[in-house]
């Protein structure tokens, strides 16, 4: 990653991003890109990612995973980092790969199962003083299956929270804790994909929505931050977090 970053920026004239080391653009050329591990990916016109690719294959052996455009010769469709991006007439779209939430609901062995409407529910304060830690032979794949919602989330703004909460039952997972991660489950058995429909527009503002919950957790009382942050009608960044004391 840092060799890669220092060729970009030095050799190849990028200037890196001030929000994001990972994030690079080349003034002249009109490319942006960013990098991931071992990962990059790009955008620009066609003859600027042709000298892209021509100077780093001076340095890097490469294999270029797909090439998406409008062309009748280009990619419509490629996998990136366990993510679909497809080409349309109307924009981008983009999605979690939904082997994900079949693996999740499988792991849960709750395929077929009834659907629910929503990833998650709020526990009462009976339900948590009536809980009891899981069997020791029960801990290990409740804390491999919450570990998916959490991958699964950074996708899925419409089970953040949910993946967020069973999250935080992961050193010591409960009964309650188990019956929150099969209803995330459940609902992912009726709601397997979620697709960004990024359509072409012209955007002149950034807007950013926030708001907490307010000692929202009836266990501990500490408060969930939310938003979201929009490019025009585009979300592009979401979160769900439990505040620090």
């Amino acid at each position: 990653h840092v060799e890669i970053s220092t060729t970009l920026t030095e050799k190849l004239g990028f200037t890196k991003g001030d929000a994001s080391a990972c994030i690079f653009r080349h003034p002249g050329r009109s490319i942006e890109c960013s990098i991931h591990g071992g990962h990059l990916s790009a955008q620009g016109p066609k003859i600027e990612l042709d000298w892209y690719k021509q100077e780093l294959e001076k340095t890097y052996e490469l294999k270029e995973g797909a090439r998406l455009g409008p062309g009748l010769k280009d990619d419509k469709e490629s996998r990136m980092l366990n993510r679909l991006v497809r080409w349309t007439d109307e924009g981008i779209e983009y999605e979690a790969d939904p082997r994900q939430s079949e693996q999740f609901v499988r792991d849960l062995g709750m395929s077929g199962s009834k659907s629910v409407g929503t990833p998650g529910v709020k526990q009462t304060s009976e339900q948590l003083s009536m809980d009891r830690g899981l069997s020791h032979e029960k801990q290990r794949p409740y804390r491999g299956v919450a570990a998916r919602s959490n991958y699964l989330s950074a996708d899925r703004p419409d089970m953040q929270h949910a993946a967020k909460e069973v999250c935080r039952w992961m050193s010591t997972p409960t009964e309650v804790a188990l019956v929150a991660l099969n209803r995330v489950g459940r609902y992912l058995e009726g709601h397997a994909r979620l697709v960004y429909k990024y359509v072409f527009q012209t955007a002149s503002k950034i807007d950013c929505y926030s708001d907490t919950d307010w000692a929202g957790c009836p266990k501990t009382r500490k408060s969930t931050s939310g938003g979201c942050v929009m490019l025009g009608s585009h979300a592009i960044k979401h979160w769900s977090s439990t505040q620090t004391s």
